[in-house]
């Protein structure tokens, strides 16, 4: 086989492991996005009532902190790096606008490579109460000891860049609800709690928000590369076979050529 032959045969090869891959990426990001969206589903009900509820809470969570001079702060959910297309830095771009001056809390790896100076770094957890308790700690505590002027949310909803506010809480979309509630043992005794769990439903919903669209921009990106890998494969297989067919086509001149010269004497 001629050396072309050879070596367009094993670009085939290392075409085809790579569609491999990539398909199971997809398939791997898709099983994720699927999760994540009953996530969302199952928990919105319950972000509603807290909602809701915080409607109960005094203004005082709702205003900042008195005498309060510190700088903002951002948590950021820019996901894991690579392999998503765009998704990590539109979102990057769109925070880079608003991150200025302010504390970072870098949530996931992208996050973390663009803001090596970040107050607080964290991994590429998958969405998970206890991991909304753990940036609901850092954030409070940066908060409550009056670093933080204010606490910022900055991630994707669908395919669009939002923010929202974390500390102090946003303002409840409706005082109507509260009056429809019964708090036990009393609403002083629960307004801890209350504050507490609001917030930190608001932090699991928005990485929630994140995650799954980082998946469907995984999704989309593996889907690309897969059909990138097979384009690639068809060319070369094309390719191959041209080279081939004309190698045997020469080999049968030369035999014919043979035949004929060793006929002619």
């Amino acid at each position: 086989m001629p050396d072309n032959l050879f070596e367009i045969r094993q670009r085939i090869n290392a075409a085809a492991e790579t569609r491999k891959i990539t398909r199971t990426m997809e398939l791997v990001a898709s099983s994720r996005l699927q999760r994540s969206k009953q996530q969302l589903a199952a928990f919105a009900p319950t972000l509603r009532h807290l909602e809701q509820a915080s409607a109960c809470l005094p203004e005082t969570y709702f205003s900042p902190l008195p005498e309060c001079c510190g700088k903002p702060a951002v948590l950021v959910f820019a996901g894991a790096k690579g392999l998503s297309g765009a998704y990590g830095t539109t979102l990057l771009r769109f925070a880079a606008e608003r991150v200025p001056g302010a504390f970072i809390l870098a949530v996931g790896s992208a996050a973390a490579a663009e803001y090596p100076d970040a107050q607080f770094c964290f991994g590429d957890d998958a969405p998970f109460p206890a991991f909304a308790q753990t940036l609901f700690n850092a954030a409070e505590t940066l908060y409550q000891s009056g670093k933080a002027s204010e606490v910022q949310l900055i991630y994707t909803k669908g395919y669009t860049p939002v923010t929202k506010r974390l500390f102090p809480l946003p303002e409840p979309a409706s005082a109507d609800a509260a009056e429809a509630l019964i708090l036990e043992p009393s609403p002083r005794a629960l307004y801890p709690a209350l504050y507490s769990a609001y917030a930190r439903a608001l932090l699991y919903e928005a990485h929630l928000q994140a995650y799954t669209a980082e998946q469907v921009a995984r999704v989309a990106a593996m889907d690309h590369a897969t059909r990138n890998a097979g384009d690639i494969i068809n060319e070369l297989q094309a390719e191959y076979n041209r080279i081939r067919q004309a190698s045997i086509t020469a080999e049968i001149i030369m035999v014919s050529g043979a035949a004929n010269a060793t006929g002619g004497d």
